[in-house]
C-alpha cells in the first residue's frame, strides 16, 4: 500500500513540475514583489532568476527518482529535495496565492513520501535453505 502511495506522489510531482514552470514564469511578469527583486545582482536575485529552472527541475528529479529507484536512501534524498523546492516556492511566493498553496502541497507531499518510503518493508520469501540455516 505504501509503495502505491509513494508511486502516486511521484507521478503527482511530475505534474506539479509542469504547473510550477508556468506558475513561476507567470509570476516573473506579473508580481510586483518579484519584479523589484529581479533587477538585483545579489544572491537572492540570482536564486530567484534560477528558480524558474530549479523548482520544476527538483520536482522532475524527485518524481523520476520515486518512480525509478527502490533504495530508501535515494528516495529519502528525493523527498528532501522536494522539501527544498517547496521552501524555495514559499520563499519566492510574492503575492501569489497559487505559489503559496503549491509550496505547501510540495512540502506535504515530500513528508508523506518520506514517511511512505521509510515504512516500506521488504517482504522476503523464505526458502527451505533459509529455514534450515535459522534452525541450526
Amino acid at each position: 500500500m505504501n509503495k502505491k502511495i509513494a508511486g502516486f506522489i511521484s507521478v503527482a510531482e511530475l505534474i506539479i513540475a509542469v504547473i510550477m514552470y508556468f506558475a513561476v514564469a507567470y509570476q516573473f511578469d506579473n508580481d510586483p514583489v518579484i519584479m523589484k527583486i529581479l533587477p538585483g545582482t545579489d544572491f537572492e536575485a540570482t536564486l530567484l532568476r534560477l528558480s524558474i529552472y530549479i523548482i520544476p527541475g527538483i520536482n522532475i528529479i524527485a518524481g523520476i527518482f520515486g518512480i525509478t529507484f527502490n533504495t530508501k536512501g535515494i528516495l529519502c534524498f528525493a523527498g528532501v529535495l522536494e522539501i527544498l523546492a517547496g521552501y524555495l516556492t514559499l520563499y519566492f511566493k510574492g503575492k501569489s496565492d497559487l505559489m503559496n498553496v503549491m509550496g505547501i502541497i510540495m512540502i506535504v507531499f515530500a513528508i508523506l513520501f518520506i514517511i511512505c518510503v521509510l515504512s516500506i518493508r521488504k517482504n522476503r520469501n523464505k526458502t527451505k535453505k533459509d529455514i534450515k540455516k535459522r534452525s541450526r
